[in-house]
């Protein structure tokens, strides 16, 4: 990711993590980076972290799969998951991306995609379109499975509304 589209992904997240630490008292956050692999974090890593090259996003959701069935079972904990990309996955990646996010989608009340896509990059990638993880994802969406685009800081409110402003009266 360039700073642009690291700072913009850094800022919805600020921006989700201080709504759910205001709103509810009993919240665990897990944080999550990739790049080829998948790292857990602390809250400091996450947000200073920089990432190495390349982008295998199968191995972040399998990460949030095996701390859920490991750390979190879903009788007793409400699980909501959040990723944040620039929408670059390997082409070969996108099936196991697929089914491991149908899996994680089962398993949450919510699972949220935003894509970063500043406006200048914007034409590149109308050329390349068939690389993006959301339009492998735009049959998921529905209740349970939000997608959002953010392509300049003025939309992050806006896809922060869209995801919880029906549920939680932010509209």
């Amino acid at each position: 990711m360039t700073q642009q589209k690291k700072f913009l992904a850094r800022s919805f997240y600020f921006l989700l993590y201080q709504f759910l630490n205001y709103r509810y008292e009993n919240v665990d956050l897990v944080f999550i980076a990739h790049d080829t692999q998948a790292y857990e974090v602390t809250e400091d890593q996450f947000f200073k972290r920089g990432a190495g090259g390349g982008t295998l996003a199968s191995s972040s959701i399998e990460m949030v799969l095996n701390i859920v069935n490991e750390r979190y079972p879903t009788d007793i904990w409400n699980i909501y998951a959040f990723h944040c990309s620039d929408g670059d996955n390997w082409p070969e990646d996108m099936e196991n991306l697929m089914l491991c996010s149908g899996k994680l989608k089962e398993l949450t009340q919510l699972y949220c995609y935003c894509e970063i896509e500043p406006n200048e990059e914007r034409m590149r990638w109308l050329i390349d379109e068939g690389s993006k993880i959301s339009n492998a994802y735009a049959g998921m969406d529905d209740d349970k499975f939000k997608i959002v685009k953010i392509q300049e800081p003025g939309d992050i409110w806006p896809a922060f509304q869209d995801l919880f402003g029906g549920k939680l009266g932010l509209e």
